[in-house]
């Protein structure tokens, strides 16, 4: 076969042939192992989107070993030893856990440092201005919730053409990243590919990962950009206005004197980008796991209508400067998304590491120790299950007190951005829930699709009313 192939060319190939088999085998092997972290990767991806399996297994453990030790992962179940570790910063850290889902740098969940992570909270918190700020986020939620509705003609994908559009514009608006190039889609896909690898890195090498890793890239340009265009028109000692997104505010602080030595150019990058990370992961996959289970439980869909129809009439009759009981109605239809998040929380498992020896459930019996190195799941999910902390966990039951539900973590770590998911969901819910004749969608689109553990899709269908029906505040 090499006869006619010149005769040094010919040695040369036949002497590399075995380099070649090799070569051919080493790819061989690394696809082979790319194929099964994949496949590890999906399985915890439906894991943590799918949840019976873990309800049930997370049961038998709490009757059988509530605090098990598996090698050098801990697993707690009932909801004190879930509490504890959360509120334990010191002796149950984040960082190295969480730190490969962030490589656009340092942000407050990694750090492990207790003084620091105070400071940057506090930090943080000082360009927040409650009221206003909630009052501008209910605006802007409504907003695109009456033209995202009002334009559907009967059936709409709730995850792709409303909750997504919704953090978009809470990005550009309130935190003040506006879309990438414009484009609401690729921003879409960008929050989405951030929000997924805080949840679950995906494989090194994989579609997934060079996607996420495309994605990082153009965000950390994009953010880069809006800080300096920011830093060359804020005047010097500017104070911080109501009217200025947090991108703005953080800006203006630069001016102030003194300041920490750590808050720079890069500090605001990092925040900024992971405050639009965690932001789109929460608001998004909560929305569509509370739609996905008030329309798994009929009874409650229909209560939780009459809720927002309640909280409707309240708003209207504020708008009129009329006597009105807004709090107490937000209150009511608050509970019933608690609820069926617990069903389905957003995030049902929690990571902690133990870097020193320590006690877990110390004066009980079943107190154990933790030794060093060791990684501990706390889930909100087996908490929110447990029936000595919640009582007929497996009902729904939308009295509850808060107090019961883990949504946003507990202790020092809670979400800092829980004013903005939590007022982005009752507005979200009290346009949502006033669609008459909500259902889903027949077949596969009318339950969540995936984008590895970020919500991708969920079509639902309802009675399309004439122009004047409200879907949302004028």
């Amino acid at each position: 076969m090499l006869s006619h192939v010149p005769k040094p060319l010919a040695q040369g190939f036949v002497q590399n042939r075995p380099l070649l088999g090799a070569s051919l085998a080493v790819r061989l092997i690394q696809s082979a192992l790319l194929a099964l972290r994949m496949a590890i990767y999906r399985l915890i991806c439906f894991s943590l989107s799918h949840l019976l399996p873990a309800k049930l297994f997370f049961a038998v453990l709490r009757r059988v070993r509530p605090v098990a030790l598996f090698g050098k992962t801990l697993v707690v179940t009932k909801a004190d030893d879930v509490r504890e570790v959360l509120q334990r910063f010191d002796d149950f850290t984040l960082g190295d856990v969480i730190e490969p889902g962030m490589p656009w740098g340092t942000f407050m969940m990694t750090v492990d440092w207790r003084d620091q992570h105070a400071a940057e909270r506090q930090l943080l918190q000082s360009v927040v201005i409650s009221g206003l700020d909630i009052e501008k986020i209910r605006a802007i939620v409504s907003a695109r919730c009456q033209e995202k509705l009002g334009s559907a003609n009967g059936r709409i994908d709730v995850v792709a053409e409303l909750f997504e559009p919704i953090v978009i514009s809470i990005a550009a608006d309130y935190f003040g990243v506006p879309p990438l190039d414009g484009d609401e889609r690729y921003m879409a896909q960008v929050m989405r590919d951030l929000a997924g690898i805080i949840m679950v890195n995906p494989p090194v090498g994989s579609k997934p990962w060079l996607r996420s890793r495309n994605s990082i890239a153009d965000i950390t340009t994009h953010v880069v950009a809006a800080i300096s265009k920011r830093s060359s028109s804020v005047p010097t000692a500017a104070a911080v206005s109501p009217a200025d997104d947090l991108l703005t505010r953080l800006v203006k602080q630069l001016h102030a004197d003194p300041k920490p030595s750590w808050f720079d150019e890069n500090w605001i990058r990092h925040y900024v980008t992971g405050l639009v990370a965690t932001g789109a992961a929460t608001i998004v996959r909560a929305a569509a796991h509370t739609t996905d289970q008030l329309l798994a439980h009929p009874n409650a869909l229909k209560k939780a209508q009459t809720r927002a129809a309640e909280l409707e009439r309240e708003e209207e009759l504020s708008r009129h400067g009329a006597e009105n009981r807004v709090g107490e109605a937000r209150c009511a239809l608050r509970h019933y998304i608690y609820e069926a998040l617990r069903f389905r929380p957003m995030l049902p498992l929690l990571i902690r590491d133990a870097p020193r020896e320590t006690v877990i459930a110390f004066g009980t019996k079943r107190a154990r120790v933790v030794p060093a190195g060791t990684r501990v799941v706390a889930p909100p999910l087996a908490a929110m299950f447990d029936p000595e902390a919640v009582q007929k966990p497996w009902d729904f039951l939308p009295a509850r007190e808060f107090d019961c539900y883990l949504h946003f973590g507990q202790g020092a770590r809670h979400c800092f951005g829980k004013y903005v998911a939590e007022t982005a969901l009752l507005e979200i819910f009290r346009s949502l829930l006033l669609l008459p004749d909500l259902a889903r969608a027949s077949g596969p689109e009318g339950r969540i699709q995936y984008d590895g553990p970020a919500a991708s899709s969920l079509t639902l269908t309802f009675q399309a009313k004439p122009a004047n029906v409200r879907t949302g505040r004028p």
